[in-house]
């Protein structure tokens, strides 16, 4: 496990644990915040009410030893909730694993680790309430926007990162005017924003590419398996989140193969 191979176990460990404990409060984000509720007060059952106990609300293990169902009226809990609660913990846990090797460097590496955290929440906000209720909240979206900033500020490119960024979230809000809604959401506008602003000029390119291929991938396999038909919706965000992870790690090779880099 990666929390083995780093120099910083205990501190890898702890953000594994944290991101367990992350993850459960991102379920009631999402959860409460396409019921239109408040985050405050006692978690409860959705069948039947009842508030849950401590023993109830351990992430992941409380889950499996319910057998995933209510203790009080049998009601099936939704695989969301461990799935969330586990894949938080391991993207905090691949977070320590990524930057605090080289936190010997300086400073920069630790502060991007610790502002990173926020910034990966709001992707797991976005990713699941968008396939879940095809809600992009605007809070994590303001999130991102916000990180998206402070990397701009930190790289020097902040002008042109915000030109490029601006450039592809008004291609989406014209898909989404023209079309009324059909082709593209108005939210997928304000998202592409923001993760343009975090991957900067050119990678936001790659991550606009990437985002439409994969979409257009997954759209023509859910057509041939029949799973969705044509007048169907199928929620963008989480491509573009992946056009943007993608660009982060490979941008530069893609650029490079495809003569773009010799363009800009």
């Amino acid at each position: 496990m990666l929390v083995f191979l780093s120099p910083f176990p205990l501190i890898t460990f702890s953000a594994f644990a944290t991101g367990l404990v992350i993850g459960s409060f991102l379920n009631v984000v999402i959860l409460r915040g396409a019921r239109g509720e408040g985050w405050g007060g006692r978690s409860r059952c959705d069948g039947c009410g009842i508030k849950l106990r401590a023993r109830e609300l351990i992430p992941v293990v409380s889950f499996l030893w319910q057998k995933a169902r209510c203790r009080s009226c049998g009601a099936v809990l939704s695989w969301q909730y461990p799935l969330v609660e586990a894949g938080t913990a391991f993207a905090f846990l691949f977070l320590a694993w990524r930057f605090l090797p080289f936190a010997s460097a300086g400073w920069w590496p630790v502060l991007v680790f610790f502002l990173a955290f926020p910034a990966v929440a709001a992707l797991i906000v976005l990713i699941v309430s968008d396939l879940k209720f095809q809600i992009l909240p605007d809070g994590a979206v303001v999130t991102l926007l916000f990180f998206g900033l402070a990397a701009g500020i930190a790289r020097g490119t902040l002008l042109v990162d915000t030109a490029a960024a601006l450039a592809f979230a008004l291609f989406f809000a014209a898909l989404w005017f023209f079309s009324g809604g059909r082709w593209m959401g108005f939210g997928d506008a304000k998202l592409i924003l923001a993760t343009s602003l975090m991957v900067g000029f050119p990678a936001s390119i790659a991550a606009f590419l990437f985002s439409f291929w994969l979409g257009g991938i997954v759209g023509v396999a859910l057509l041939a398996l029949g799973k969705k038909g044509l007048q169907s919706r199928i929620p963008f965000g989480p491509f573009i989140i992946a056009g943007a992870i993608l660009a982060y790690f490979f941008s530069a090779q893609f650029l490079m193969l495809t003569g773009l880099s010799l363009l800009l």
